[in-house]
């Protein structure tokens, strides 16, 4: 079982070791550095935010992790061990590491229940009634059972992104990314994604969090990073990055935001 800690207490999961381990990790793409040397370790059950200006790094840092970019240089290891560069090694990989989009990335010509048991049926084997079950399992876990036969285009923004969580969910992950979950989001239907999502923290889920969000880094993550020109400029528990950052980028970036 996964290990819960309590949010905001890094003391919590200090003890635990660390299930995701990136090191001085680069990525250009072409004569652009995007990532200039990111060290980050990620500990089971702890929920880390990441958060920082567009073109911060964020979402390449993500992409990274989940191997949908290629590193230039560094690594990355789960659970002690770097992906190898054969499909079925990457394809372990992903399903060890789950990923929500931004744009939800939902298969318009399927529906809420098609798009979530279709993973689970073609990548684990798993039998039509076990997918069948389990993803409407999975789609009352993100209080939407009764929009399992409608399709992508007849769901909100707000019920796609909880769908996409869903059908991250299926393969079962140990560690779920969130790449800007809400920005696609008209903001009255933010909230019950984040709602899911906090729910998932306090199972006790490893999660890694790029986000705009301050409200839900503040109350729910355990570590916050902010991120400044491809680097972790500063990191630390909530109370320290949001009530005394040491770094003028970092209360910079803060005071800007938070004005809004």
């Amino acid at each position: 079982m996964t290990a819960a800690v309590v949010p905001g207490d890094t003391r919590s999961s200090g003890t635990l070791a660390p299930i995701l381990e990136v090191r001085t990790l680069t990525k250009q793409f072409g004569r652009l550095d995007v990532l200039k040397g990111i060290d980050l370790s990620v500990r089971e059950g702890e929920v880390v935010g990441l958060i920082g200006a567009s073109g911060s790094g964020k979402s390449t840092l993500l992409r990274c992790v989940n191997r949908l970019e290629p590193p230039s240089g560094g690594s990355i290891r789960f659970r002690g061990a770097e992906c190898g560069p054969k499909a079925d090694e990457l394809n372990r990989w992903r399903r060890e590491i789950g990923m929500v989009f931004q744009r939800f990335h939902l298969f318009p010509h399927l529906t809420a229940l098609q798009n979530v048991t279709l993973a689970p049926r073609k990548v684990l084997g798993v039998s039509e009634a076990q997918a069948q079950k389990e993803g409407r399992e999975l789609l009352d876990r993100v209080h939407l059972s009764a929009k399992a036969d409608a399709f992508p285009g007849e769901l909100s923004g707000g019920q796609q992104q909880r769908v996409a969580i869903a059908r991250a969910l299926a393969l079962k992950p140990s560690v779920l990314l969130f790449d800007e979950p809400t920005s696609a989001l008209d903001p009255e239907l933010v909230g019950e994604v984040l709602e899911v999502m906090q729910d998932l923290a306090k199972e006790g889920r490893t999660m890694l969090v790029a986000t705009h969000e301050m409200q839900f880094c503040r109350e729910v993550a355990h570590r916050v990073c902010f991120l400044d020109a491809g680097r972790i400029l500063e990191e630390g528990a909530p109370e320290s990055i949001f009530e005394s950052p040491r770094e003028p980028r970092t209360r910079e970036f803060l005071a800007r935001v938070l004005a809004r």
